[in-house]
């Protein structure tokens, strides 16, 4: 939260606000102003830093969501390009409908102490263009990144007002307080680049050498390049040294996440022992004792200890048991035995299944045997029948052999 402080700036006055104003910045804004500035010094660019931020008015109470960075144009005096302002602001109306968003301030770079007079044309140009004079102004203090304490961000927010002087009014500005306020999804996005940073390297590029020869083996697999790009879909080459490859990344994530938890518990167990060993004897532990607890024992917090240490034998292994032989068989945890006995079941399962199939398939070649031998029984019967009707035509002279099939 940023707060008021007496500033020596003629444009920013500590005279307090009529009503008290809410202002929520959002994660998103932060972003999006951190990553354009880094860009514009990275890249060496010229030029002032200027960009709208979009969010909802609700009476005084402001909500800063979006950001994007603005053209600038030549002229001094109406710095933003008006038609490409014009449009950009139209597609964002029209994108964030539900709930309405519209542009509630503008952010640039400048100084620990304020608003400078060379602010002033773009907010003025950005007021006229959009009909707002309540749009404020965000300054990123490029010379308090270094100094930062306390966690304060490097990010001075203020409102702007029309004081008038002689026939004419000049814009004064007043210094505003703000919270950061985050969604589930900016949770995210914060999140994934937090640790994108943390192993982020920098790669310098390499200068091919070999003059000419080179270029024209450039040239000759440029082709082939290009179809090892669009195979590899942007991965990075795990055999460079500089660059990390996404399973290290993903691996080096999950050990730094263990850890941090393992350092947390140590933590944690440390001062529970801390606390315990800091208390007087207890009768529990020592039945001949006669010293009675403290006045202000926190009873509570011992059931809770207490509670904690009844769930560890379900972590820890038991002690070794001695089997009939007298052999002292390995230690086997309550949760080791839990999976042992569900990997018995699912093979248990499995024997039963492949037992009911065979049973199944069984039955399915019985019944198609007997289904055969009842085939092969009608048939024999029909050409037995067949050939004694041929025997009584024929005459007694006539002899019949029966025949093996």
């Amino acid at each position: 939260m940023a707060g008021k402080k007496a500033n020596s700036n003629p444009l920013v006055t500590n005279k307090p606000s009529d009503a008290p104003v809410s202002v929520q910045l959002h994660p998103l804004v932060l972003l999006t102003v951190s990553d354009y500035i880094t860009r514009h010094t990275l890249r060496r660019q010229e030029g002032p830093i200027v960009g709208a931020i979009f969010g909802q008015q609700n009476g005084r109470n402001f909500t800063l969501e979006h950001a994007f960075e603005c053209k600038i144009s030549q002229n001094e005096d109406a710095p933003l390009d008006s038609e490409w302002f014009n449009q950009r602001v139209e597609q964002y109306r029209e994108v964030h409908k539900a709930p309405a968003l519209d542009l509630v301030a503008m952010f640039m770079s400048g100084p620990a102490n304020g608003p400078q007079p060379a602010h002033l044309p773009a907010l003025r140009q950005a007021q006229s263009l959009v009909g707002n004079d309540n749009v404020m102004l965000l300054l990123f203090q490029l010379d308090m990144v270094d100094k930062m304490e306390g966690g304060k961000l490097p990010i001075g927010l203020f409102e702007p007002y029309q004081e008038p002087v002689g026939e004419q009014t000049d814009i004064h500005f007043r210094e505003l307080s703000f919270e950061v306020e985050t969604g589930d999804a900016e949770m995210i996005g914060v999140d994934f680049v937090a640790k994108g940073g943390g192993n982020a390297t920098a790669v310098p590029g390499v200068q091919p050498a070999g003059g000419a020869e080179s270029s024209t083996r450039e040239k000759k697999t440029k082709g082939k390049s290009r179809a090892k790009d669009d195979k590899d879909d942007g991965e990075i080459d795990p055999t460079s040294s500089n660059v990390l490859s996404r399973e290290d990344d993903e691996l080096i994530s999950s050990l730094t996440a263990k850890a941090n938890a393992i350092k947390m518990l140590n933590q944690r167990i440390n001062l529970i022992r801390s606390y315990l060993t800091s208390l007087p004897e207890s009768y529990l532990t020592d039945a001949s004792s006669t010293t009675l607890p403290a006045d202000g024992t926190n009873y509570a917090l011992l059931r809770h200890i207490n509670s904690l240490v009844s769930r560890l034998p379900l972590l820890a292994p038991p002690t070794a048991v001695t089997s009939g032989t007298d052999v002292d068989q390995a230690p086997v945890s309550s949760i080791h035995q839990a999976a042992t006995r569900e990997q018995q079941d699912v093979h248990l399962t499995s024997l039963l299944a492949a037992l009911t199939r065979s049973v199944s398939e069984t039955q399915a070649l019985a019944s198609k045997f007997h289904m055969v031998q009842r085939e092969r029984s009608t048939r024999d019967r029909s050409i037995l029948q067949g050939m004694g009707q041929v025997r009584f035509a024929g005459g007694p002279e006539e002899s019949f052999e029966p025949r093996e099939y």
